[in-house]
């Protein structure tokens, strides 16, 4: 129940995103807003997000450190989040849709960073692994049915599908706030080890985003134009799915057991080296049963890392930080999402130069990442061993 309960909460969440893109265009001329300035407002939407999933994973933490429930808290901005969300089909000006849609970027927050905070602070530690990735499994879903969305509700009015996700919103977080535990784990109110903190968390913040930049270009950029070397257009809702679908399964691999013996750091290193590698055949990828081989592969290793980074992140805010390093998780892939964005946007990924280094971009960025992944682990092996030990002394 609790798996299915974080799994829906999270792919309502990315439903809804879904078809706000989709039906952003319609709304802004509806409203007034010249298509061009489209992309403004998504841009205006990332760095809301930004501010946002740090702001909220603080306020969590505080919640959690107060032993109240996250919960209700939760479901209370969810509503207003889901009032936001129904409300944007029926603005008739550019301040009233920039205000809605402001309103539901800012409190759909509330639903990125808590929900692992409930994870870390209120359920067995034993499920903890198992649970992010179903959450994240949800992500994954939403991702695999985004294109057949989009193709089908592209003539449709926006009213019903905005309002029927958001009830199922608002009914996954009631649920959510349902299965959460009165009092904390027993873990949950003990200091941080002491001489266990972790250095230069910075260095894994920094490979993160590097990650989710290289992420972004590839799903979103040079996708699509690989796919039309050898399929129409019509038939891209039928091969897209594939990276989303092998994503979601590799969401849920690290809390297998041939996996959960290894630590999440670990575990992102390698696939971040393994996905770089197979960007790299992405690109020269000759056919189109090897660009699917190679999708299938490059989604499951980012589902990987997208779950071991969650892990990675509730590991490094034990006790207390949980909140603010899944925060700058998400604060992190929003700002890659800002300026993938902007790089399309802007028509600086034509110009001849970038146009020539895009596809070969992901697989750089996977690359880096690795780095500054070796880096901040190179810096703290002992302490991660001592860590585990300490936090983990059962594995």
């Amino acid at each position: 129940m609790r798996a299915l309960v974080f799994c829906s909460v999270q792919f309502l969440l990315a439903v809804t995103w879904t078809l706000y893109v989709a039906f952003l265009p319609q709304l802004a001329a509806q409203a007034g807003i010249a298509r061009a300035h489209v992309a403004l407002i998504l841009l205006m939407d990332q760095l809301i997000f930004v501010a946002m999933d740090f702001t909220v994973g603080v306020a969590a933490d505080r919640v959690a450190n107060a032993m109240r429930r996250l919960g209700g808290w939760m479901l209370g901005l969810s509503v207003i989040s889901a009032l936001a969300f129904v409300l944007l089909p029926r603005a008739t000006s550019p301040a009233l849709l920039l205000g809605l849609t402001a309103l539901w970027a800012a409190t759909s927050s509330a639903l990125r960073a808590p929900p692992m905070v409930i994870i870390a602070r209120r359920l067995p530690a034993t499920a903890s692994s198992f649970l992010v990735g179903c959450s994240l499994l949800g992500v994954g879903l939403a991702g695999a049915v985004a294109p057949l969305l989009t193709a089908r509700l592209r003539d449709a009015s926006p009213m019903l599908p905005f309002l029927a996700a958001s009830v199922g919103l608002v009914v996954a977080v009631a649920a959510l706030r349902w299965i959460e535990s009165g009092p904390a784990r027993h873990d949950a109110d003990a200091a941080p080890a002491a001489g266990v903190a972790l250095k230069r968390v910075w260095l894994l913040f920094a490979a993160v985003w590097v990650l989710a930049l290289g992420f972004q270009i590839h799903t979103t950029v040079n996708s699509a134009p690989a796919y039309l070397r050898f399929v129409t257009a019509a038939e891209l809702e039928r091969v897209t799915p594939v990276f989303w679908i092998s994503f979601a399964l590799g969401t849920l691999l690290p809390a297998t057991s041939l996996l959960r013996r290894y630590p999440p750091y670990t575990l992102l290193l390698t696939a971040a080296a393994l996905g770089a590698l197979s960007l790299f055949g992405f690109t020269v990828a000759g056919s189109l049963g090897a660009i699917l081989a190679v999708q299938c592969l490059a989604g499951g290793l980012w589902g990987i890392m997208f779950a071991a980074t969650a892990s990675a992140a509730l590991d490094a805010g034990h006790v207390g930080r949980e909140g603010m390093y899944t925060g700058l998780v998400f604060a992190a892939l929003a700002v890659a999402a800002f300026m993938r964005i902007a790089l399309v946007s802007s028509g600086a990924s034509k110009t001849p130069v970038l146009a020539n280094l895009l596809p070969w971009l992901p697989a750089v960025a996977w690359s880096a990442g690795a780095l500054l992944l070796a880096a901040f682990l190179s810096g703290n092996l002992s302490c991660l061993m001592t860590r585990r030990q300490v936090l983990h002394p059962h594995p």
